[in-house]
């Protein structure tokens, strides 16, 4: 099953961008504009018309729906579709969990990804984190796919025969490099791959329960 992140990207902006002008007269909204006025030198009511009248001007407003955890959302959906899996949890905010040195913990002691998703198969349990990055590039790109690498690296320290770590790499920034992460950390219990493969891995785990 292919997960087209961008095209969920490209409607959920359309969405947003048509919420913009229904929201216009809120008073967070008004906010915003005057806040943009002043930083810019314009007048609010000239702002407030140009985004009511110029279509490509009012996507300067709209949420970017990278911030609202598209990527990650898409991504429970999936793995929710996978019929074999059980006791899925997507972790909120609040109580992230990581691993550190081979142990699982709240407390984040390095530059570490943290566990995004928990599940079983059987008797098998298995830590996921996801990650998605659209640019091929940049100093931020980097700092994110080290974070994942330390991720991998830390969970290669832990050893136990019936719980894995996955890290789901989905966009163009990693296209080049999931194989280099696994021959890096890879092991008989620590895997990174996109989500698109996920299910394929997992299925030999089904055939053993």
């Amino acid at each position: 099953m292919k997960v087209d992140f961008q095209l969920h990207y490209k409607e959920q902006l359309k969405k947003n961008i048509s919420r913009v002008r229904g929201e216009i007269k809120n008073r967070d909204f008004q906010l915003k504009i005057q806040n943009w006025s002043e930083k810019y030198g314009f007048e609010k009511e000239e702002v407030e018309n140009k985004i009511l009248q110029d279509d490509m001007f009012v996507a300067n407003f709209a949420k970017d729906p990278s911030k609202q955890n598209i990527y990650e959302k898409l991504a429970v959906q999936f793995i929710k579709s996978i019929p074999f899996i059980s006791k899925f949890v997507n972790l909120p905010n609040n109580t992230k969990l990581f691993v550190v040195n081979g142990e699982i913990t709240s407390k984040r002691d390095n530059e570490v990804k943290s566990i995004d998703f928990i599940f079983n198969i059987g008797d098998y349990k298995f830590y996921c984190s996801h990650k998605y990055i659209r640019e091929t590039s940049g100093g931020a790109q980097g700092n994110q796919y080290n974070d994942v690498r330390n991720f991998l690296r830390n969970c290669k320290k832990r050893s136990d025969g019936n719980e894995y770590f996955i890290a789901i790499c989905d966009g163009p920034y990693f296209d080049s490099k999931i194989s280099l992460m696994n021959n890096d950390f890879g092991s008989s219990n620590v895997k990174a791959l996109t989500i698109e493969d996920l299910e394929d891995y997992l299925s030999q785990f089904k055939k053993e329960n």
